[in-house]
């Protein structure tokens, strides 16, 4: 069984709640697929699509999730 997730990411998103600018929140790692992992999901491929037009720093990571099931 596969799932396709998208994360949308902005400029403005880069910001972590409680840091000022983008700055002091550069590096910092925010986990967007824990709980689909934490359920028996895997990553099966990640891409980057769309974004960076007009300054705007943003787009789409694109991620293809995968979870094996045993046929009874």
């Amino acid at each position: 069984m596969q799932k396709l997730v998208t994360i949308y990411l902005n400029q403005e998103g880069c910001l972590i709640p409680g840091k000022r600018t983008a700055a002091q929140s550069h590096g910092i790692v925010q986990e967007h697929v824990e709980s689909y992992l934490a359920e028996g999901w895997s990553i099966k491929s990640i891409a980057g699509a769309g974004g960076g037009g007009a300054g705007l720093g943003c787009g789409w990571i694109v991620v293809v999730l995968e979870k094996l099931t045993i046929a009874k």
